[in-house]
């Protein structure tokens, strides 16, 4: 239910109409027990941590065998874990911040979720020391998680931290957080209109970025917000792939007969791309016309 993984943002666009080389030695700043004694911890435990191995494989199958009643020492082990930084080791990006991915959705299967853990995820979003993807993986786990962590002042913060990703627009984080309130407007106490209102704003701003333009236009277009249908035009032609396939999808949702002629042309292409996504959009339009 919880599981968020990067590349199945490319597929939802594409038919969207379309170990540690050291010890651990960070600590959560939110854990008000002591420090985990290492020794104490079962072996797969320390198997995940990196103290029995620095393969990706191994790792992850041990993380997803976890049980969903750890105790406490482990829980805390393993979010000790989550604030290890990708400097800090030899995996490659995609593997280790995969690992704590991976983590986070087994963390949140517990029978109790740790109170802790949306601190844990606000703290390390905020902190600009951690790579981008990890903190664009924490942005995904706000809107992903938030109806199922305790309500208590960590999971108040992952509002204001959603909305402060919204203005970082230079790369995807912008578009991340859009996407994630989309999301949020059947959660009890978030306004449709509001969520809409900040999506639009951002990706109508002069300084967001195509990368964070790709989720934004996809998360306008599912709401339904017919503002954003010119700049899905703007980007019907773009050069940039994803953009294309986002603002096609885009115009599936939104638009009309006017926009069938282009359509046709890209659906006519021998680019996969441009032709799925296309000829997904014209069915859409014309059984939506074909409804009124």
């Amino acid at each position: 239910m919880y599981k968020i993984i990067i590349i199945l943002v490319v597929i939802q666009i594409a038919y969207y109409g379309m170990g540690m080389d050291e010890p651990i030695d960070t600590k959560p700043a939110t854990a008000e027990k002591s420090e985990v004694l290492i020794t104490s911890l079962p072996d797969n435990i320390q198997l995940i941590i990196g103290l029995k191995s620095l393969d990706y494989r191994p790792r992850v199958f041990a993380i997803h065998e976890l049980s969903n009643d750890l105790p406490q020492d482990q829980v805390d082990a393993l979010r000790q874990f989550l604030y290890q930084k990708l400097e800090s080791q030899t995996l490659p990006d995609l593997e280790f911040n995969g690992l704590k991915n991976e983590l986070v959705i087994e963390l949140m299967k517990q029978q109790a979720p740790s109170p802790e853990l949306a601190m844990d995820l606000v703290q390390m979003y905020q902190n600009h020391s951690y790579d981008e993807t990890w903190r664009n993986y924490c942005v995904q786990f706000f809107g992903k998680c938030y109806p199922f962590l305790p309500d208590n002042d960590g999971r108040i913060k992952m509002i204001d931290a959603i909305n402060a990703a919204l203005e970082e627009r230079s790369g995807k984080i912008a578009g991340t957080a859009g996407y994630m309130l989309r999301h949020m407007v059947d959660y009890p106490g978030f306004d449709r209109q509001e969520i809409m209102d900040k999506i639009f704003q951002t990706l109508n701003a002069e300084n967001c970025s195509n990368g964070s333009k790709i989720m934004l236009l996809q998360a306008g277009a599912e709401l339904g917000d017919s503002r954003i249908l010119p700049i899905a035009r703007q980007h019907m032609q773009s050069k940039i792939p994803l953009l294309q396939m986002s603002a096609i999808g885009a115009i599936g949702y939104l638009g009309d007969n006017t926009d069938l002629v282009e359509l046709e042309k890209l659906a006519a292409s021998n680019d996969l791309n441009k032709q799925t996504p296309a000829k997904s959009a014209i069915a859409k339009i014309k059984q939506r016309m074909t409804s009124k």
